[in-house]
């Protein structure tokens, strides 16, 4: 696949404008748009193929996206409803993504474990 990566200052800013996006900083929202600090991550996590990978507050999806090239499956909990067109929009190429808008403290992570994973 060959899409404009989302972690890149021009693409975010893109994003939050196109969607109307202000940080809720009761979140504690911070997006990551270094494609070089995202690999980094990776890299270190030891991702491959045949990883199940879960990410909580994925944001706009910058690392999400990266991980879907490189992971069986990335299940993403994200809180803030505001977010989720976002990530139905960034990450709709990539089938093995399925992003549960739900807190992770109050999820059921067993049951989307094995309903996702």
């Amino acid at each position: 696949m060959d899409y404009k990566d989302i972690a890149t200052p021009t693409r975010t800013k893109a994003l939050l404008n196109q969607y109307g996006f202000n940080f809720k900083k009761s979140l504690g929202q911070n997006f990551l748009i270094d494609t070089n600090i995202i690999q980094k991550i990776i890299s270190a996590s030891d991702i491959d193929e045949n990883t199940g990978v879960i990410e909580v507050g994925p944001g706009m999806g910058s690392l999400t996206e990266q991980l879907a090239r490189v992971a069986k499956k990335v299940l993403a909990f994200e809180i803030d409803q505001r977010l989720i067109p976002v990530l139905e929009d960034t990450l709709n190429p990539y089938s093995n993504v399925t992003i549960v808008n739900e807190d992770i403290l109050k999820a059921n992570v067993q049951k989307e474990i094995d309903q996702h994973l």
